[in-house]
């Protein structure tokens, strides 16, 4: 049995009505009742995607030792690493 979306506006006394579903008489069906999202303006999705690089970025950090350092080896000009 496929699923079958709609949307419908919540009445006054806090009632919702379906008809002409694509089911028959006495099927069981589950029902979940979610508020519509609204549409989400281009300025939000960039802020969205903005908030996801800056918190993959909070995250992006060594947390293994380098090792000590020295600053002979740090300005070894010599020896190429």
């Amino acid at each position: 049995m496929s699923a079958y979306e709609t949307s419908t506006t919540v009445g006054g006394q806090g009632e919702i009505h379906l008809a002409g579903v694509p089911f028959q008489p006495g099927t069981e069906v589950e029902v979940i009742v979610n508020p519509k999202t609204p549409a989400a303006s281009p300025s939000a999705d960039a802020n969205h995607r903005l908030g996801s690089l800056l918190a993959a970025l909070d995250h992006a950090h060594n947390t293994d030792s380098i090792g000590p350092l020295k600053r002979e080896d740090l300005y070894d000009r010599d020896n190429l690493h």
